[in-house]
């Protein structure tokens, strides 16, 4: 996933900076469990795809739409913290996608091979992995799929949207505004 490459990084050079951990205290988080859960459930539909559970092929796609409803929550709650906007920003654009797609994020084939990534078209075709699905001309809002490939150098090739790249904004103000003195 994008956002802890990006929270690696927004620490590494919030730390460059002269930014300091505990200042991540100082964060007014409200309700936190609203975004660490549902984060937590998705890795949980990853792990239980990959592991071909049925169970999942049935009800999957709609735990993955109710993680993302959780998640919005969570960021309605802390919207008084501007970076957490733009986070939310990159989450609700994937959330249209999602939801547009019948509880799965489409991922271009073109986006795969330039990412040196097609070893993930079994799981991607697979009915048990309910998370994202292969782009087809029946994908709707296609623009806003997984289309951006992360190619090797990238130390972690991967496939990104634009919600993603929105997201790992927010991520990367924020950790910058609270580790770094002004």
């Amino acid at each position: 996933m994008i956002l802890l490459d990006v929270l690696i990084i927004s620490i590494i050079v919030a730390l460059l900076r002269g930014g300091k951990f505990r200042e991540l205290t100082k964060i007014e988080f409200k309700r936190l469990e609203f975004i660490i859960i549902p984060f937590i459930f998705q890795y949980i539909l990853v792990l239980a795809g990959e592991r071909e559970i049925e169970w999942f092929s049935k009800w999957g796609s709609y735990l993955h739409l109710f993680s993302y409803v959780f998640l919005l929550i969570g960021i309605w709650y802390n919207k008084h913290i501007k970076a957490i906007s733009i986070f939310g920003t990159g989450i609700l654009i994937n959330f249209i996608a999602i939801l547009a797609n019948k509880g799965q994020m489409p991922v271009s084939l073109w986006a795969l091979k330039k990412a040196g990534m097609l070893n993930f078209l079994p799981l991607l075709t697979s009915k048990n992995y309910t998370i994202h699905t292969l782009l087809t001309s029946e994908s709707k809002l296609k623009f806003l799929a997984d289309i951006i490939p992360l190619p090797p150098p990238y130390p972690r090739p991967k496939v990104v949207s634009v919600g993603d790249v929105i997201m790992a904004v927010g991520v990367f103000f924020l950790i910058q505004r609270y580790m770094v003195k002004r």
